[in-house]
């Protein structure tokens, strides 16, 4: 005489559950690490991507933390001297935090670009703050497009504000260090343009 094989629905359905769950958290996760990825090449193809071509200005975003522009920012500053002695832009917008600003104003001055043609955004906390700031800026003095000279890890976002803000916006980085050579700037870079896609700021 045979025993009635006792069976356990319950557990099989929980087997289930967690399996279709493990292959969800599989998925998320992969899906995540694509993204990642392809943020991470999208930020170092645009920080040696230079597009810069007559525009309404030069837009020139820092944050310094010291009492003098680091040899990158040094750079941005002499980058869109060259875009205003070349002819491309006729106006430099600054735009950063309080250290910044004056910094960036001077150097620029002792580097002969008149200081008429400068407009300074106020002080802003943040880069997607300080380009909202200067996309404002730039519309109230009629400027419709603008070349970028942002720092290359941060390229990517500077862009993207930008346009998102309604101007039509050109990269051209100063190109003094490869961001290939700092992982930790494309790190870097890549939270920043995440951040702000998936939050705003």
């Amino acid at each position: 005489m045979g025993y009635p094989v006792t069976r356990h629905p319950r557990l099989k359905i929980v087997t289930r559950a967690l399996i279709s769950l493990g292959r969800g958290l599989a998925t998320v996760l992969t899906g995540a690490l694509l993204l990642l990825a392809l943020t991470a090449a999208m930020v170092v193809v645009q920080s040696g991507r230079d597009e810069a071509r007559p525009a309404g200005a030069a837009l020139v975003p820092g944050e310094a933390f010291d009492s003098a522009l680091t040899p990158e920012q040094q750079a941005q500053c002499d980058h869109a001297v060259t875009l205003y002695r070349r002819g491309m832009v006729s106006r430099v917008i600054l735009t950063g935090n309080i250290m910044f600003l004056p910094l960036a104003r001077q150097y620029l001055i002792d580097q002969g670009l008149p200081p008429q043609t400068l407009l300074v955004v106020g002080e802003s906390a943040s880069l997607v703050e300080g380009m909202r700031a200067a996309a404002d800026v730039a519309r109230t003095q009629g400027i419709s497009s603008v070349v970028v000279v942002a720092e290359p890890p941060a390229m990517l976002t500077a862009l993207k504000v930008a346009r998102d803000e309604g101007l039509t916006a050109y990269g051209s980085p100063s190109g003094v260090v490869s961001i290939v050579e700092t992982p930790s700037a494309v790190a870097g870079g890549t939270w920043r343009y995440l951040t702000y896609v998936f939050v705003g700021r």
